[in-house]
């Protein structure tokens, strides 16, 4: 029989330490970023495109 898992207490990390860095690597690798709030609401609506280009030889193929 396996003994009980010891339990432990978590702290939350400081909220600064992952703020907006999401954000920042959508930012930087999509071409156009859309971030909306509404009052009232929990949480942000984020859409993001980023554009694709063909090209001959790809080893993906559209169909």
């Amino acid at each position: 029989q396996r003994p009980a898992r010891a339990t432990r207490t978590r702290t939350p990390a400081p909220a600064q330490d992952e703020h907006g860095r999401g954000l920042f690597l959508i930012e930087s690798l999509t071409d156009h970023v859309r971030v909306r709030n509404r009052p009232g609401r929990q949480g942000a609506v984020v859409s993001f495109d980023k554009i694709l280009k063909w090209r001959e030889g790809a080893l993906l193929k559209a169909s």
